[in-house]
C-alpha cells in the first residue's frame, strides 16, 4: 500500500527538476519560478497528509533552489532591459527617426 502524500511528494519532485532544467537551458525564469512555486505547495501538503520521506526533501530543495534562482534571474533580465532602454535615450536614439 502506498504511503499517503508520496504522489504529491513525487510531483513535487519532478515539478523541482523541470524548473531546474528550465533555468538550466535558459527557457523561461518566470516559468521556473511559476513551478517552484507550485512545488513547493505540494510539498507542503505532502507533509500535512503525513509522507516526511526523502522524495518530499528532495522536492523542497529542488524547488527553493529553482524559485529563488528564478527569482535572481527573472529581476537581473529586467534590470537589463531597463538599464539598455536607459541608454537608449541618454544616447539620442529614437526609433521614429533614424537617419
Amino acid at each position: 500500500m502506498e504511503e499517503r502524500g508520496k504522489g504529491k511528494a513525487t510531483a513535487s519532485m519532478v515539478l523541482g527538476i523541470i524548473s531546474l532544467v528550465l533555468l538550466v537551458t535558459g527557457y523561461g525564469a518566470a516559468v521556473s519560478v511559476l513551478l517552484s512555486v507550485i512545488g513547493m505547495a505540494l510539498a507542503g501538503s505532502s507533509k500535512r497528509d503525513g509522507y516526511t520521506g526523502s522524495i518530499r526533501t528532495t522536492g523542497v530543495i529542488m524547488n527553493m533552489f529553482g524559485l529563488i534562482v528564478g527569482i535572481v534571474v527573472f529581476v537581473a533580465c529586467i534590470a537589463c532591459v531597463g538599464l539598455l532602454g536607459v541608454g537608449m535615450m541618454e544616447s539620442g536614439i529614437n526609433s521614429y527617426y533614424y537617419y
